[in-house]
């Protein structure tokens, strides 16, 4: 069988980009399953950027209104077909990894031919947190362009808290939010600690699938029918602001802001915040639809994916892998007026989680994304 290294693909780094896009594309759940879908359009848009373009448009006719006329005698009355258009921004990001010759020789192995064959597994982890940056960002519950898609019991106190809890019921109003358009959800994503107690109340179904392509079995999971994705990257508050003598306070420090702050809903400052630990955090579970996001990749002027660099004194040997692309979400638009961090001038998951962001530009039942924010037991 013949193995695909990395010193097949150093020689020509445009067969690497081509390599690690497919792989990347092949090996994600979003995209297999239809939920993010190519736009050969969109990626025309990309390639025809110029160098240093951050934003391209997405032209869209508006819905048609008006009444329908009875036949009659009178002249039948004209409707407009207006147009609108969704601005939709790049996302440029970038990653070099190295290895040094010694390493080399003490390994017995190529750490080089390693990476070379881990960067599409690397970028698709990259990717689904973009996804999930942009769904946090439409489905915040106080000012997301989505916000009416989201049903939050986290705070129902009736049956000793567990109607805080994840259930079916609770799904099925969550789905209920799209009203007849309720059949376009067709995946649920999330948190592990989700996952495991819809495991222990016995809520997960796992059925078989059968590839006559290499004749393997895969068990395919689903809760009430949804395809299920775990990612630990799912929002989650477990931390509440207190003050210094409330017992069982944590110190907030700059060695633990960073993994404090995603989960408190409070702006924290490391050397004088408190917290104290949540014993039910709330989490959110997303449901998502086919055709949701959009998922493309390009070269705008100038751009270039793949360069491998070698210093010779240091006897190191380098590959920068960049990848341009769109992730946007179906009926929305990105606001081109947002504020950036000095010197960067694409979106980080920071920007894109930020609901300021994102406006919906249709009707939110033709959006299939949904959340449920809940408690578990």
């Amino acid at each position: 069988m013949a193995v695909t290294t990395y010193s097949n693909m150093q020689i020509v780094p445009e067969k690497f980009s081509q390599y690690t896009l497919g792989r990347t594309t092949e090996l994600s759940t979003l995209v297999s399953s239809g939920i993010a879908t190519p736009d050969t359009i969109v990626g025309g848009l990309i390639n025809g950027a110029p160098e240093g373009g951050r934003f391209i448009m997405l032209p869209f006719y508006n819905e048609l209104e008006g009444e329908d006329d009875v036949f009659s005698e009178s002249d039948v009355s004209v409707g407009n077909v207006t147009t609108d258009a969704a601005h939709a921004t790049l996302l440029m990001r970038q990653k070099a990894w190295g290895a040094t010759d010694l390493s080399h020789v003490l390994g017995g192995s190529d750490p080089m031919a390693a990476i070379g064959n881990l960067v599409s597994d690397w970028w698709l982890q990259k990717e689904q947190a973009i996804y999930l940056s942009v769904l946090k960002g439409i489905l915040d519950g106080t000012s997301g362009a989505l916000k009416d898609h989201v049903n939050d019991i986290s705070a129902e106190t009736g049956n000793s808290g567990a109607d805080a809890y994840i259930s079916d019921g609770a799904t099925l109003d969550t789905k209920q939010l799209l009203g007849d358009h309720y059949g376009s959800l067709g995946m649920v994503f999330m948190h592990s600690a989700t996952y495991t107690y819809l495991q222990k109340n016995q809520s997960i179904i796992r059925q078989p699938i059968f590839n006559p392509t290499d004749g393997t079995q895969v068990e395919l999971e689903s809760y009430l029918g949804y395809r299920i994705v775990v990612d630990d990257g799912m929002p989650w508050i477990g931390y509440t602001a207190a003050q210094s003598s409330t017992s069982g306070a944590i110190a907030v420090t700059t060695d633990n802001i960073n993994q404090i702050q995603p989960h408190c809903a409070t702006t924290l400052t490391a050397g004088t915040s408190y917290v104290t630990k949540d014993a039910s955090p709330v989490y959110d579970t997303y449901f998502l639809g086919a055709g949701a996001f959009i998922r493309q990749d390009g070269t705008p002027a100038g751009f270039i994916g793949t360069e491998t660099d070698r210093d010779k004194i240091g006897a190191k040997n380098y590959i920068i892998n960049r990848r341009c692309m769109v992730i946007h979400p179906r009926g929305f638009s990105w606001n081109t007026g947002a504020t950036y961090p000095s010197g960067i001038y694409y979106p980080t998951n920071a920007m894109l989680a930020t609901p300021a962001n994102w406006s919906l530009k249709t009707s939110h039942k033709k959006v299939p994304i949904a959340a449920l924010r809940h408690k578990i037991g």
